[in-house]
């Protein structure tokens, strides 16, 4: 395994998923930490910045409120390793040639922005599947709401025909009452 293979480390996979998870809370440390971020940010647009923060700019009060979001639980993804794992997140960002930092950034921008677009997919392939179920719940609602009504219609029809069948009956009888009593 190359170096070039290892693009996605782990850490960078959990500030993402911080990232997908709670971006509004990422968006407002970003704006504490006096990042400028658009008023109606992308998830893109957070990725990158959030990236910039940490790796390019190394911007310790940012990384510090980061490393917080991660450690107060609101991640609540694998929170064992996290813990473990949260207060090296940043320790590891400090160092190396300027040059070879913006090609890692980069690199893991483009990684990130690529993880935002896996989570993005399975989020609209899951919405696409419910809605799928429930156009078919719907469609079965519908049915069965036809043939209730059908069924009802031919209740009614049947209690028409009793009722035509008893009135019938009944005037049988009475005539003929009538014309036995007046014999």
């Amino acid at each position: 395994m190359t170096n070039k293979t290892k693009v996605f480390d782990p850490n960078d996979k959990i500030i993402q998923r911080v990232i997908y998870d709670k971006p509004e809370v990422v968006v407002k440390i970003l704006r504490d930490s006096g990042v400028s971020v658009s008023n109606r940010p992308t998830l893109n647009e957070i990725t990158e910045k959030t990236f910039v923060e940490a790796y390019d700019k190394q911007n310790i009060e940012f990384a510090k409120k980061f490393d917080s979001l991660i450690k107060t639980g609101e991640y609540n993804n694998a929170v064992g390793i996290v813990i473990g794992i949260a207060s090296s997140i940043f320790s590891g960002i400090m160092g190396s040639r300027q040059a070879k930092k913006q090609m890692q950034l980069q690199m893991r921008i483009a990684v990130a922005q690529l993880e935002n677009d896996k989570l993005i997919s399975e989020e609209e392939l899951r919405v696409y599947g419910e809605t799928e179920r429930t156009k078919i719940l719907a469609n079965s609602l519908l049915q069965y709401r036809t043939a209730l009504q059908g069924e009802s219609t031919m209740r009614q029809k049947n209690v028409y025909v009793y009722l035509v069948a008893i009135g019938l009956s009944i005037s049988i009888i009475y005539g003929t009452n009538l014309l036995l009593a007046d014999s």
